[in-house]
């Protein structure tokens, strides 16, 4: 966890995200601020401060979540460019805590795979059954994992310090992530996540991947994303359960911390990226 070293900001700490946005604006943007890792602004050179709009321009950007008492921040070092660097939604959840709902920190210099889009361009919803191969295909020869567009920054360690940071600033304990592909999951164990829901599941994927197991058996090299070694890696394990390996859909568990005090939840021994 990041520790706050001059917060709160002046005035009553906000309690929820629902508190954070009712906050005067000089008083939220000190929140918002404090998401931002100090390794992310200084990689693009961005300002210690955001000059954050409730819009679509600018590099600093924040909304309300419609529907929901959330909030989601973008940075954006081009604003002109295609993608940003980093988005976070957050939302407080019915019993009080805070959920990470959608993390993504990628690079907007790197190339650019559309695993998003079909081949015609139309924006594919994420989990969607139509796949434009040719960009997975793409994705998976550079290193990249499901659901990646673009490489990632490698600050993913100090951007969940911030968010459990930030549930703390907020008087927040307990801090719920949703991993959306089998790689996060692994990811989120690494960082002291547990599981709420799914770790049955989670256990028996990587039995399955075994020796002797169903999963590896159907590891056959029939298909680029079914290759006997992918069974051995985190990342060929996920882009394989991406390919429909389980037989059935992906349903993403649901993964908590209590702040400030990591689990050592571990379901993949020894892994490998």
């Amino acid at each position: 966890m990041i520790p706050a070293a001059s917060f709160p900001p002046p005035g009553e700490r906000p309690m929820s995200v629902a508190g954070l946005l009712a906050l005067p604006e000089a008083q939220r943007v000190s929140y918002l601020d404090f998401l931002v890792p100090d390794e992310l602004r200084a990689h693009f050179g961005l300002p210690p401060t955001g000059s954050w709009r409730e819009d679509y321009r600018g590099p600093w950007r924040w909304f309300p979540i419609s529907g929901a008492p959330g909030v989601r921040i973008e940075v954006w070092p081009d604003p002109e460019s295609e993608d940003p660097a980093l988005v976070v939604e957050l939302a407080d959840t019915y019993l009080g805590h805070l959920e990470a709902a959608w993390i993504v920190l990628s690079d907007p210099r790197q190339p650019r795979f559309h695993v998003d889009r079909s081949p015609c361009g139309a924006p594919l919803p994420l989990g969607a059954s139509p796949r434009n191969y040719r960009e997975e295909l793409r994705a998976l020869a550079a290193g990249l994992a499901p659901n990646q567009v673009r490489p990632g920054l490698r600050m993913f360690r100090p951007l969940i310090g911030r968010i459990e940071g930030f549930a703390d600033l907020l008087g927040i304990g307990i801090l719920y992530v949703a991993p959306l592909a089998y790689h996060n999951a692994i990811k989120y164990e690494k960082y002291g996540f547990t599981y709420a829901s799914g770790l049955e599941e989670l256990e028996w994927i990587h039995r399955e991947f075994g020796p002797g197991g169903v999963l590896r058996r159907r590891m056959d090299g029939t298909r680029p994303f079914r290759m006997p070694w992918m069974a051995e890696t985190v990342r060929g394990r996920s882009w394989a359960i991406h390919d429909g390996v389980l037989e059935r859909r992906w349903t993403a568990p649901q993964m908590y911390k209590f702040v400030g005090r990591p689990f050592s939840t571990c379901t993949f021994p020894r892994a490998v990226w």
